[in-house]
């Protein structure tokens, strides 16, 4: 009897023969020294390739080149990632549509890139794909916990050849610590639940509330978000208020100097004529 093989099987066995294949049918190139994992077409000299003059992006400044230059082609002896990305250039334009930061850095270093050519079929393709390229990426968020936990695991080489400074890592760790908050999961006697709404009218006061009331970012207990908890406990609240009453002190002299409105007169309705 046949055993079935699973779909995991089936998958591993076929990506294992894909990657015989594709190693038998390709070698790595090199460009300027730096293997070149990608596809491309030629290696060119970065010099002889044209900026595209529609390109959104202002400037690459030397802190963005340098790393680039880091882990694309490493430092002294620890090796660099190589090139992964070749640099995209229009058939039509003949300018780069993709690659402009990694195509600089090896343009200041007399390097050679890897170029892949593409066929565009009108200039504002050409154009919607360059924005495109501009947008798409800075439009990600960032689970900055998931990225701390990451990086904790790597040491400072492999921090710096993953585009980030080993500064950036404590401030992410700082940044993903947040107090969990508490919330009552069993019953007290006689619990019951009501509430009084408070709002304030521009965002001066808004952070003047948050102060005095000890509001803070909290985690929900069913969820994985976290946002600001703007439902807090009387007790806390009472806490808070204490803790703060200079504060208090301070922001009801400074009511007290406003000028008070008058107090208008009752009008009573006059008495029908008998």
């Amino acid at each position: 009897m046949i055993k079935k093989r699973s779909s995991h099987e089936t998958a591993a066995r076929r990506l294992s023969a894909n990657r015989a294949f594709f190693m038998a049918k390709r070698k790595i190139g090199e460009a300027s020294g730096i293997p070149v994992y990608c596809r491309y077409d030629v290696i060119d000299h970065a010099e002889g390739l044209k900026p595209h003059p529609d390109n959104a992006h202002r400037s690459h400044p030397p802190k963005q080149l340098d790393r680039y230059e880091l882990v694309i082609a490493g430092k002294g002896k620890k090796r660099g990632n190589g090139w992964r990305k070749s640099i995209v250039v229009s058939l039509l334009s003949g300018c780069i549509i993709k690659g402009h930061g990694a195509w600089l850095m090896a343009k200041r270093r007399g390097w050679m890139v890897p170029v892949e050519y593409q066929q565009y079929r009108s200039r504002a393709e050409e154009r919607r794909d360059l924005l495109a390229d501009n947008k798409l990426p800075g439009l990600a968020i960032t689970d900055d916990a998931k990225l701390a936990k990451l990086l904790s695991e790597m040491g400072d080489d492999d921090i710096t050849l993953s585009g980030f400074a080993p500064g950036e890592l404590e401030q992410l760790v700082k940044d993903s610590v947040v107090d969990e908050g508490e919330f009552p999961i069993t019953a007290k006697l006689g619990e019951s639940y009501d509430y009084v709404l408070i709002f304030t009218t521009n965002a001066t006061e808004f952070v003047y509330l948050q102060t005095l009331l000890g509001i803070r970012p909290e985690r929900s207990y069913k969820k994985t978000g976290v946002g600001l908890g703007r439902a807090i406990p009387l007790d806390r609240a009472l806490k808070a208020l204490r803790e703060n009453r200079h504060s208090l002190d301070v922001q009801g002299k400074q009511h007290d100097h406003a000028s008070a409105h008058p107090e208008r007169g009752r009008v009573r309705a006059s008495k029908p004529a008998r």
